[in-house]
């Protein structure tokens, strides 16, 4: 895969730690970018954090549950070991972010931008990232069941250990993403297929895709 994917930029100590939502709250009333911050143990359900913006933060053993993002940006960027299941970042930007050890069921992420992103060892099944850009970046040991990369626009996408099943790749072109050491069982894909052209897949799963266009193939 071409390029290689930036990691996050943060300080070698962070600025100030964050531990109560309040002052949370108190960046987005006064417009401030959440910079060189820790926020660690945060449980949030239901906030509203939409139009912010976070640079240089480490985002640690949070839990926000149905929590709105919306037209946020993140750079330099971590989540460790975190719950951001059921939270809309739809229509954000993303530069430079690690999602790791961390949770995203059903997750919106549609019409963002992201770019150079790494998303290890993580549930992110039924997370949403249709209409998106997607440049430079890496699934590694994670579980994305269900999802749905509709109508995306791909660059150095990488899979690595991922598990695809009942993913849908709807017109999103998947030329030159390999596959071969993930799971893409019962990929929703549109009726002539397309999509799948220039991916690279095992034989066993060139025998999958077959099926999507009618071929069956013998044992012999």
């Amino acid at each position: 895969m071409a390029g290689k994917i930036l990691t996050p930029i943060l300080p070698v100590e962070m600025e100030w730690i964050l531990e109560d939502e309040a002052e949370l709250y108190n960046k987005k009333d006064e417009e401030e970018t959440v910079k060189d911050v820790l926020i660690r143990n945060l449980r949030v359900e239901g906030g509203n954090f939409s139009s912010m913006r976070f640079s240089a933060v480490l985002f640690e053993n949070c839990m926000f549950q149905d929590c709105n993002f919306e037209k946020g940006e993140f750079t330099d960027v971590i989540f460790q070991s975190c719950d951001i299941s059921n939270c809309s970042f739809e229509n954000s930007y993303f530069n430079r972010i690690l999602f790791r050890s961390s949770k995203g069921m059903g997750a919106k992420f549609c019409g963002n931008t992201m770019l150079h992103t790494l998303v290890e060892n993580s549930n992110f099944n039924y997370v949403n990232f249709d209409s998106s850009k997607l440049e430079q970046i890496r699934f590694s040991d994670t579980q994305i069941q269900g999802g749905s990369l509709s109508q995306c626009r791909c660059k150095a996408v990488e899979w690595s250990r991922a598990n695809l099943e009942h993913v849908s790749f709807f017109q999103t072109l998947m030329a030159g993403m390999d596959f071969t050491d993930s799971i893409i069982h019962s990929l929703v894909l549109s009726e002539n297929c397309h999509e799948v052209r220039g991916a690279v897949v095992d034989l066993y799963q060139a025998a999958e895709l077959a099926k999507y266009l009618g071929i069956v193939i013998k044992n012999v």
